[in-house]
């Protein structure tokens, strides 16, 4: 985890892991790292986990995607049975736990608040069934899906009943930039769009021709990187523009949704120069947070 090394350099802001895939990793350890990261920043530390859906993800590690699911939910009972019970045993599928406890315990009490990152109608309904807060992002979860996704999560939380305390959800705006003219703002970003698009390709396209699931997705990553819906992208997916379209399109989506954190991505694609994104972010922090609150 990178925790540590961002509480070493901060004093005040939360650091979350965004996301932590957790059918990829051993519970028990990272019920350890995440506790001594939580201990290390001086309970800052913002849990985000997830369950993975990229197949190239599972191929390397030798697990069928089919099981994400249900090894993330398995994960996620022994990682909170860890940080709150002295010893415990568990027994599932894929995982057996006797007698154990876990050391070191986490500084924030009953531990670390936990999000999941979802962006499928099936994993919203999911955690709204286990009460849990969410994030999610508009890239893989455009406007108008998330609209509907996010009524079918509250749905299902709401089920649950008033005694869950699920907490607010989030959703993060990639290339959120600050303020710059509409047309200057859209133009630097179209080749990290693009270029966003041809990695997450390459992800895709690094598989054995025995994975078939995954082909549909593939394909429609092609059609989009032959043909770039930019206007559509900077429309559901994204905020380029100069500060008061920016604040104005972020503070409709916060009332739409009922948003409690916006998280940015200031260089979608990776092709933008170090001191162009810090600028932005500081124009940003300077000019369009305080406008937010």
């Amino acid at each position: 985890m990178a925790v540590p090394v961002i509480a070493e350099r901060t004093r005040r802001i939360r650091i979350g892991t965004a996301v932590t895939l957790l059918p990829l990793h051993h519970p028990l350890s990272l019920a350890e790292q995440a506790a001594t990261a939580d201990l290390l920043s001086g309970g800052r530390l913002e849990f985000g986990v997830g369950r993975g859906s990229i197949p190239t993800q599972f191929h390397g590690f030798g697990l069928p995607v089919k099981e994400n699911r249900a090894r993330f939910d398995e994960g996620l009972d022994i990682i909170r049975l860890a940080w709150t019970r002295d010893r415990f045993s568990y027994h599932g599928t894929f995982y057996q736990v006797e007698d154990l406890e876990v050391v070191p315990r986490p500084l924030q009490q009953p531990h670390p608040p936990i999000r999941v990152g979802v962006h499928t109608p099936e994993s919203f309904a999911h955690i709204g069934d286990l009460g849990l807060p969410i994030y999610s992002g508009t890239t893989t979860t455009p406007l108008p899906q998330l609209r509907e996704c996010l009524g079918i999560y509250r749905e299902h939380l709401e089920r649950r009943g008033p005694r869950v305390a699920a907490g607010p959800d989030g959703a993060d705006v990639p290339g959120a930039r600050g303020p710059e003219r509409r047309a200057a703002a859209r133009d630097a970003m179209r080749g990290g769009v693009l270029q966003y698009y041809k990695n997450v390709h390459a992800i895709f396209s690094a598989l054995p021709e025995s994975y078939g699931d995954h082909l549909p997705r593939l394909r429609g990553i092609e059609e989009t990187i032959a043909n770039l819906p930019y206007e559509r992208f900077c429309r559901d997916q994204a905020v380029f523009g100069d500060v008061a379209e920016v604040v104005d399109r972020l503070e409709a989506a916060r009332e739409e949704l009922s948003l409690s954190q916006i998280i940015c991505w200031f260089d979608q694609g990776a092709m933008l120069p170090r001191a162009e994104v810090e600028r932005t972010m500081r124009r940003f922090a300077e000019e369009v947070m305080p406008r937010l609150r």
